[in-house]
């Protein structure tokens, strides 16, 4: 009997036959492998908006090194001056003084000595420090607005609310003279870092940032393929699947601080099943704009794998 040419063919024994809510697969295209589709979002926590104190540490630790000046610790009512004669001995060294600018230590006030006994010695300038002012003010500024912006939430009208207030507190301390009086007292705060402070302590915060945002954030995560969603929201948590049939996904970004400023357009995901009467919340997706489009694509497909014949 003749073949009707517009037939599909039967897929041999064995082979699975997926269909999309899009349309039977084309003839002769390739099976899809439902495992190859899945999609994993991760939520990371807020220690990853603490990029700013570690890469402005390692600036201003690098900085200070390659400024070339150092600290010298000395008594109370130490004062500068200028020698005009007279010599010092300096590693074992006759120096002569004249001309020379010179700590002058109160009157038989004991310079910092390392060691003990026989192994004590002076104490040389040797800490690697910048004579800027306002360097370490800057870092500690840097520290607190993070350590704000990561704990504090401004969501919608908030962020802009603050934002017009900053700027609002700015134009009325022009207009009123106030600034010079601010800087000035600023001026006389003076916060000074030595290079290893500012390399240890930005160190300490990477290495926590890398371990967090390459190992604990992944232990939290949705994995989305066509026609189900796994979830799994507390590291060694069980996992629970999700038909996406149904399901609404949405985003939330609307912290200017957190979101934008430091998070470079990350955001909140909420993920609504039909069979959960909550939300389930991913917090701190990055790219989460980007995210969104691509579960829609996939929560919009749904795979029927046929049974094989027996």
């Amino acid at each position: 009997m003749p073949q009707d040419p517009s037939a599909t063919p039967s897929p041999p024994p064995g082979a699975p036959s997926p269909v999309t809510s899009k349309g039977t697969r084309p003839t002769g295209a390739r099976p899809t492998d439902a495992s190859q589709e899945e999609y994993p979002v991760y939520r990371h926590s807020t220690l990853f908006y603490w990029w700013p104190v570690w890469f402005f540490g390692y600036i201003m630790g690098i900085w200070t090194l390659i400024g070339g000046w150092h600290m010298a610790i000395v008594p109370a009512h130490t004062e500068a001056g200028k020698a005009t004669q007279g010599e010092a001995q300096i590693k074992g060294k006759t120096v002569d003084l004249k001309d020379r600018n010179i700590l002058v230590l109160p009157e038989k006030a004991e310079p910092l000595h390392y060691g003990a006994g026989d192994q004590r010695e002076l104490a040389q300038p040797s800490l690697n420090i910048s004579p800027r002012r306002g360097m370490g003010t800057l870092y500690l500024v840097i520290l607190l607005v993070v350590i704000l912006i990561t704990n504090v939430q401004f969501r919608g009208l908030w962020s802009v609310l603050v934002m017009l207030v900053l700027i609002m507190l700015s134009i009325l301390f022009a207009v009123a003279g106030m600034w010079e009086s601010i800087l000035s007292g600023v001026s006389h705060l003076v916060i000074h870092l030595n290079a290893g402070g500012y390399i240890v302590l930005s160190t300490g915060v990477l290495i926590l940032w890398l371990i967090t945002f390459f190992f604990f954030d992944r232990q939290i995560y949705m994995i989305f393929a066509p026609g189900q969603v796994r979830v799994r929201l507390e590291i060694g948590g069980e996992e629970t699947v999700y038909d996406t049939t149904g399901m609404v996904v949405l985003k939330q970004r609307s912290d200017l601080f957190r979101h934008w400023i430091l998070g470079f357009g990350s955001g909140d995901l909420i993920v609504r099943p039909v069979s959960l009467n909550k939300d389930i919340e991913m917090p701190n997706v990055l790219h989460v704009g980007r995210v969104v489009r691509k579960i829609e694509d996939m929560v919009k497909e749904k795979v029927i794998l046929a049974s094989p014949n027996r």
